[in-house]
C-alpha cells in the first residue's frame, strides 16, 4: 500500500512538474524524490502541505535539497525531520542561507525552552521564525505577562492548533528587506501596554 502511494504521489509530482515547466526529466525528478527519501527514512511528500509543482521544484535540485536537510539536522539533531517536513515542507523552498538564518533565529528565540526540539516536533510551523514570533507575542498577550509563553507552549503545544481550529487570530509580524521584524501593534511606544513593552524588550531587544 505504501509503495503504491509513493508511486502515485511521484507520478503526480512528475506530471505537475511537466505542466509547470520544471526543467528536469521525469527520471531526474524521480531520482530527486528517491534522494529525499534516502535522507529522510519514512518520508513521503505531502501534497496537502505543498503543491505538487512545488515538490517538483524541490526534487529537481536534489543536491540543494540534501544540503538543506543536512543543515536542518545540524541545527535540530533530535528532531524527526521526516515528520516535520511532511507537515511543514515550505522550509525546503528557502535557500540554504535563508534556512540557516531561520534556524539560528528559532534556536535563539527558544533558548529558554526545556526541550525546544520536542516543541518543534509538536508544532512544526514554529520552525519559521515569523510564525514563532507571532505565536510568542500572541500567547504573551493572552496571559498578560503572568506566564512565560515558552513555558505555556511546552506545557500545551496543542494550544496553537486549537486556536487555529477556532479561527483565533495571531498577532501579525512582518519582516523588511534588511531582516528587521515588526508587529503593527508594537510600533507606537507612547501607547504601549505593559505586555507590549515586555515583548519589545524581550523579543525585539528594544528599550
Amino acid at each position: 500500500m505504501l509503495a503504491r502511494q509513493r508511486q502515485r504521489v511521484a507520478a503526480e509530482i512528475i506530471e505537475a512538474g511537466r505542466r509547470a515547466g520544471v526543467p528536469s526529466s521525469p527520471e531526474q525528478l524521480r531520482e530527486g524524490l528517491q534522494a529525499l527519501e534516502a535522507l529522510l527514512p519514512g518520508f513521503t511528500p505531502n501534497l496537502d502541505s505543498l503543491k505538487a509543482s512545488e515538490w517538483a521544484r524541490i526534487a529537481s535540485d536534489a543536491p540543494a535539497a540534501a544540503s538543506k536537510i543536512i543543515l536542518l539536522k545540524t541545527h535540530y539533531p533530535r528532531l524527526d525531520l521526516a515528520r516535520a517536513l511532511a507537515a511543514h515542507p515550505r522550509l525546503l523552498l528557502q535557500s540554504v542561507e535563508q534556512l540557516d538564518r531561520s534556524a539560528t533565529q528559532v534556536r535563539q528565540l527558544l533558548d529558554r525552552a526545556k526541550d525546544a526540539e520536542r516543541l518543534l516536533a509538536a508544532v512544526p510551523a514554529l520552525l519559521e521564525p515569523k510564525a514563532l514570533i507571532s505565536v510568542l507575542i500572541t500567547v504573551t498577550k493572552w496571559y498578560q505577562l503572568e506566564k512565560d509563553p515558552i513555558e505555556v507552549l511546552e506545557a500545551d503545544p496543542e494550544l496553537v492548533q486549537r486556536a487555529q481550529d477556532y479561527d483565533v487570530p495571531f498577532e501579525p509580524v512582518y519582516i523588511d528587506e534588511q531582516g528587521n521584524w515588526s508587529a503593527p501593534l508594537l510600533n507606537y511606544r507612547e501607547k504601549r501596554t505593559d505586555w507590549q513593552k515586555y515583548i519589545d524588550q524581550t523579543f525585539y531587544k528594544q528599550p
